[in-house]
């Protein structure tokens, strides 16, 4: 159970950092995924209930999710990327916005390719 948290706080720390450095969290929240899964396993056939099996259920579902969105940032990472160096050196308020327009569109772009279906030419 300790190493499940420590592996989880880890993924939180490291998620906070800038890239490439965040990508180490999708390693951290893989590694909690396993080591929660089998703490889950060993608790439950040890016949261990109650509190301990809804705090590691609650742990791995905040896991998963934490690792579905670190999934989600390498899908946009050159979208991620353009938008953490355009927001080091934007100034002003409207700088900002403008690398936050430049971000969502280009997030939009990607999403719009990744879920186009072919066209058949007939």
């Amino acid at each position: 159970m300790a190493t499940f948290s420590l592996l989880l706080l880890a993924s939180v720390a490291t998620n906070t950092l800038p890239l490439p450095w965040q990508a180490a969290s999708l390693g951290f929240v893989l590694a909690a995924l396993v080591v929660g899964v089998r703490a889950l396993r060993f608790v439950w056939r040890a016949g261990l209930r109650g509190l301990l099996v809804s705090m590691l259920a609650i742990g791995l579902s905040f896991t998963l999710v934490l690792a579905v969105a670190m999934a989600g940032l390498l899908a946009v990472w050159p979208a991620q990327l353009a938008r953490q160096h355009c927001l080091q050196g934007a100034l002003t308020i409207a700088a900002t916005q403008g690398c936050e327009t430049d971000f969502t569109r280009a997030v939009e772009n990607r999403v719009q390719r990744m879920t186009k279906t072919p066209t058949t030419g007939s």
